[in-house]
């Protein structure tokens, strides 16, 4: 990979994860039952995603749109990590999710020794054994209350892993992936239409947020994450998850005066620093490297 190829991944994935942070704030904003804003941020999402399409299509009539095996995949891995990151923002604190959910590239560099036999090194073990740490800081409230971690910050879990998932495939694929998000999101839609309790949102206001997210802010966010995940190795796009994790809880406090616990602000601490370390010294052994 040569340097401007991961420097035009690098900005793809900085412009990304920039934008991606204001999600949880409109998501707060919107405060409607989780399913229905899953089932319209898929709906949405795949409504921007065709119309991209298409214009793709006109200004490129040989541009590869069409779904493999390896592109349904990482389009569904993006559609269960939209719903589950919905439900959760809902269910706990916007700085427990986006603390769990920034393990994501920890989890990538893992599935990348089992899937590819790309074994991480020694760095990234330790990087990941602090990372759990941090987490069980962010959830020992919970944990020490209830016996048992909350649902909220289970599904957060189950985001991270879905990511970590979709940049893994993303590296398998020659495809133009930036529309996978799209995808995922029609999956989304046809899934849960069956069980949307409502359609109709109580307000136009909570419309018009919805639209925003689900037309603008979340397809064009997820779409330069997943264009960056053909130019940058799986676990150092997920790094730029931290962005978010730092800058949503910052969004959240500002506008809606929700000021994170002790235990998220020590562990989410943790978990930035101990991943950002891991992303440094990843990169000076990669600039070693013949």
């Amino acid at each position: 990979m040569n340097a401007a190829e991961s420097r035009k991944g690098l900005y793809l994935a900085l412009l990304g994860a920039t934008l991606l942070s204001f999600d949880t704030l409109l998501l707060r904003l919107i405060n409607s039952e989780p399913l229905q804003v899953a089932f319209w941020r898929g709906a949405l999402m795949f409504a921007a995603g065709a119309s991209g399409a298409l214009l793709l299509r006109r200004r490129s009539p040989s541009a590869d749109i069409a779904l493999g095996r390896i592109e349904l995949a990482v389009a569904a891995c993006y559609g269960l990590s939209s719903v589950t990151f919905v439900v959760s923002a809902m269910m706990t604190s916007i700085s427990n999710m986006l603390t769990i959910i920034a393990t994501a590239p920890l989890w990538a560099a893992i599935g990348a020794g089992l899937f590819y036999r790309d074994w991480p090194p020694l760095r990234t073990w330790l990087g990941c054994t602090v990372a759990l740490a941090g987490i069980v800081i962010v959830v020992w409230p919970t944990l020490s209350a209830d016996a048992h971690v909350g649902p909220g910050d289970c599904l957060a879990l189950v985001t991270a892993l879905s990511m970590s998932a979709a940049f893994l495939l993303s590296r398998r694929s020659r495809a133009n992936l930036a529309l996978a998000p799209a995808w995922g999101g029609l999956l989304v839609a046809v899934t849960l239409a069956p069980v949307v309790p409502a359609f109709h949102f109580s307000s136009t206001y909570k419309l018009i947020l919805m639209l925003g997210e689900g037309t603008l802010l979340v397809p064009l966010a997820l779409g330069l994450i997943a264009a960056a995940a053909r130019h940058l190795p799986a676990p150092q796009v997920g790094l730029f998850l931290l962005l978010e994790t730092i800058l949503g809880p910052l969004w959240i406090w500002a506008v809606l005066g929700e000021t994170p616990t002790k235990y998220a602000v020590a562990g989410g601490g943790i978990v930035v620093l101990s991943l950002a370390a891991h992303s440094v010294v990843s990169l000076r052994a990669t600039r070693q490297s013949p």
